[in-house]
């Protein structure tokens, strides 16, 4: 997995009925004349040197290392361009936007955004519990309670810069998501995540964005701020390489890019698959991140189907915590099938204890367990985890393809591939079971 090719010798009466087939763009020629261009003409703002002074304070955002965004490359030419339109350094702050995961150290910001740029502007990183960070805004539609970053909040600007990739829960990255739940306060992200999974909002992933109430309401949240707010967007290549630059309103641009990434990772598809084999490359740093690939397609699989993905995880869990001793999945299946759907949602907003991202991943996690059987093909995990969760987390492909062979429920199983599923999501024409994104065609 490491060298991004695994081969794989499907049982004989397995038919490959999908194979994904993803063609990016070409990349941009010119990163930074595509910045320059981007910032000089921007979709539904002012220039940028229409909007900064040598006193105007600057929020820089930029998004986590879990995120592909080749922060080392664009945040200096975005520096270069507020220098030229008169900005003066000591009024810009580098923000990162780690939402409920932990506060990254001056070693892991300079990391991610280079030497250069740490030593240039002060930069900063905070946990979404320290109250003292957040100053508190209102309440979206929604009824989420609106705590965003107080030195973003209070700046003259906010510039996010980010990755529009489709996206499991809000339909697409980028966008306002680096303020929400990038910088926001726990709370704030716990009621937005649970806006979903729900029954009527499954797996959103490609999805119009004014149709995701996840999205649309951390919009509204962003909106909140007064002041002006653009986005420095890309849109990558299976490289990770800029195929497109959108810049401006964090809205109508991100609209602008969300385009080419649906026309980019969109695979079409005849009607589900029994079996949907998915590669998480190539967003497979380490569980956390691997585990979209599953929640990309499960628009694929046919309700109770199988979904196994192949992730190489270098990095191990990723800080997902496992429980020692796993109850067995037969047994969760049954009673969560019991309960229902709605049922789930409400005892993941209401169980004692677990953080926000925490109670989402609960009741995700239950929701798929309801509707699919998942497996996991990961040598690296595997050989952490002592031996636990060997009924859906292998290292053996012979072991792998007979346990999916037995969850099939069909002697010879149709069979969906992406090769790509960290970034790509499936396009049915012809949807006969719940759970599938409600776009399709």
């Amino acid at each position: 997995m490491q060298d991004r090719h695994l081969s794989l010798e499907l049982p004989p009466a397995w038919s490959v009925v999908t194979e994904s087939d993803v063609k990016p763009p070409p990349p941009v020629p010119d990163l930074t004349a595509a910045v320059q261009r981007a910032l000089n003409a921007p979709i539904g703002t002012p220039a940028l040197k229409d909007l900064v002074g040598p006193k105007t304070r600057v929020a820089l955002v930029m998004d986590d290392p879990g995120r592909p965004t080749p922060i080392k490359r664009l945040v200096p030419i975005i520096l270069t361009a507020l220098r030229e339109a008169g900005a003066r350094f000591e009024h810009v702050t580098g923000l990162f936007a780690v939402g409920a995961h932990e506060p990254m150290s001056p070693q892991a910001m300079e990391a991610r955004a280079g030497s250069a740029v740490v030593s240039q502007i002060g930069c900063q990183s905070f946990h979404c519990r320290d109250e003292n960070a957040f100053e508190y805004l209102g309440r979206t539609r929604r009824h989420t309670p609106v705590y965003l970053n107080r030195l973003a909040v209070e700046a003259d600007l906010r510039i996010l810069v980010g990755t529009i990739e489709p996206h499991p829960q809000a339909s697409y990255g980028g966008g306002f998501k680096n303020l929400l739940p990038g910088l926001a306060g726990a709370r704030t992200i716990g009621h937005n995540h649970l806006l979903m999974p729900s029954p009527d909002h499954y797996a959103l992933i490609g999805t119009p964005p004014d149709k995701n109430p996840m999205r649309v309401d951390l919009e509204e949240a962003g909106r909140m701020i007064a002041g002006p707010t653009l986005i420095v967007n890309v849109i990558l290549d299976l490289d990770l390489e800029p195929v497109a630059v959108v810049c401006g309103d964090p809205v109508l641009a991100h609209r602008a890019g969300v385009s080419v990434s649906r026309q980019t990772y969109g695979v079409e598809m005849p009607d589900r698959a029994d079996v949907v084999l998915v590669s998480a490359y190539p967003m497979e740093r380490d569980l956390r991140q691997a585990g979209k690939s599953i929640l990309n397609v499960v628009g694929a699989c046919r309700r109770r189907g199988v979904i196994v993905s192949f992730m190489a995880c270098p990095h191990g869990l990723g800080g997902v915590s496992l429980p020692p001793f796993p109850v067995p999945l037969a047994l969760t299946r049954g009673l969560v099938n019991l309960i229902g759907a709605r049922a789930i949602a409400r005892l993941a907003k209401h169980i004692p204890g677990p953080a926000p991202e925490e109670r989402f991943m609960i009741n995700l996690g239950l929701q798929l367990l309801r509707d699919y059987n998942v497996l996991i093909f990961s040598p690296n995990i595997k050989a952490g985890l002592k031996n636990r969760f060997r009924t859906f987390i292998f290292d053996d492909q012979n072991q792998l393809f007979e346990r999916a062979g037995e969850l099939a429920g069909t002697d010879r199983p149709e069979v969906a591939v992406f090769h790509h599923g960290g970034v790509s999501f499936p396009v049915v024409r012809h949807p006969d079971t719940p759970g599938a994104p409600p776009y399709v065609h």
